[in-house]
């Protein structure tokens, strides 16, 4: 079959957004150095081609382009106000992109079952910080969050895994992931975002960078869940030193979750400054503690900025198989739908596999309860 000869500038994009280089793709799909070898110098046959276009999920037209099209982006507020945030990368946008197509589906989804709007989807637009406390209680009661749920969970991860099951029992989509859909050599900057949430009255969805350290996932949950409660999208770094106001009011609301002042006070008062015990008894970061001793009164800037540029980030030993991490970076409550409706037949089982960011075969094993390489 005859070759074309198409821009390499062209090919390397798509294979970008495939989270491939050229020469991988050549790899993949081809034994013969020779073969390889003319992929990666731009050469290509229509079949080849073919296959790179729908890696990348762009038209077949496209890689004849001479240049990569300017393609609109996916876009979301950016409530980033620090000094100097970081311009939000290819890779934020192209995990937004992918989470919105999650999404969309499943809005059309519950659409098509007529499923209701659900209540708490911003019940609380215009809140202030005087009045934040009214959303704080009503997310503890719609989510059904108790001191239980900190003391029964051994460390933050399973605090975590605890908090996102409620939020996912209540409507909300969770997905938390370190790396651009499944290529796992593209990870996620925590300098760049922390989270984001998209509001919608029938799925509303918050995602968490697990590139971040595991102890302050915690805290960007109930922040990106508190977003919903307001109803406002938007892209977050939490910072408490942040001019948005919205971003204000959404920590101002997590600290009180996680970190009932009440209870915090008498604490404190029994234990002084004995923050990594106190971060260790609420299942947080020690610098969200730092946070709540200051905005009491019970320390100065001066103590909380030695927190602040002592905290780093602890990540978690061992790899989980892909039978668990799938679900984390897809939601498991969206993972669980469509593996279901793909092995009932109601959804073709590439299109699962899309949406998931697998093989086939993987959501195949999904649905059988078993292991599989993503």
């Amino acid at each position: 079959m005859e070759a074309i000869t198409l821009s390499r500038e062209v090919l390397e994009w798509a294979a970008k957004k495939a989270g491939l280089t050229l020469e991988s793709f050549a790899h993949e799909i081809s034994n013969r150095d020779v073969t390889r070898q003319r992929i990666a110098d731009g050469v290509m046959t229509p079949p080849q081609i073919e296959k790179l276009a729908k890696r990348a999920r762009v038209p077949f037209g496209y890689l004849f382009l001479p240049n990569p099209p300017d393609l609109p982006k996916a876009s979301i507020p950016d409530l980033r106000q620090t000094q100097d945030p970081l311009p939000l990368s290819e890779d934020f946008y192209e995990v937004l992109e992918d989470v919105s197509a999650k999404q969309t589906w499943y809005i059309d989804y519950l659409t098509e079952r007529g499923a209701r709007a659900l209540e708490f989807v911003g019940k609380f637009k215009g809140t202030t910080l005087k009045s934040y406390n009214d959303v704080v209680d009503d997310m503890r009661k719609v989510l059904g969050i108790t001191d239980l749920d900190r003391s029964r969970s051994p460390d933050p991860p399973a605090y975590f895994s605890r908090l996102s099951a409620k939020a996912e029992a209540s409507g909300v989509l969770v997905i938390k992931s370190s790396f651009v859909k499944s290529a796992t050599r593209r990870g996620l900057s925590e300098r760049e975002f922390r989270g984001f949430a998209i509001s919608h009255p029938l799925a509303p969805l918050v995602f968490v960078n697990g590139k971040d350290a595991e102890v302050a996932a915690v805290f960007t949950l109930v922040h990106e869940l508190a977003h919903i409660w307001l109803g406002v999208s938007g892209v977050s770094d939490v910072s408490p030193k942040n001019n948005s106001n919205i971003e204000r009011i959404c920590n101002a609301i997590a600290g009180e979750i996680l970190v009932p002042m009440a209870d915090f006070e008498k604490r404190w008062e029994k234990q002084g400054e004995e923050v990594t015990a106190l971060a260790k008894h609420y299942r947080v970061s020690r610098l969200v503690i730092a946070r709540r001793a200051l905005d009491r009164g019970f320390v100065d800037q001066a103590f909380y900025e030695r927190v602040l540029h002592a905290s780093k980030a602890v990540k978690r030993d061992g790899a989980p198989t892909a039978l668990i991490t799938i679900p984390i970076r897809n939601s498991k409550k969206f993972t669980h739908t469509i593996v279901a409706e793909a092995m009932s037949g109601q959804v073709m089982l590439r299109e699962a596999a899309r949406l998931l960011n697998v093989k086939p075969d993987t959501v195949v094993a999904l649905g059988k309860g078993r292991d599989s390489d993503g």
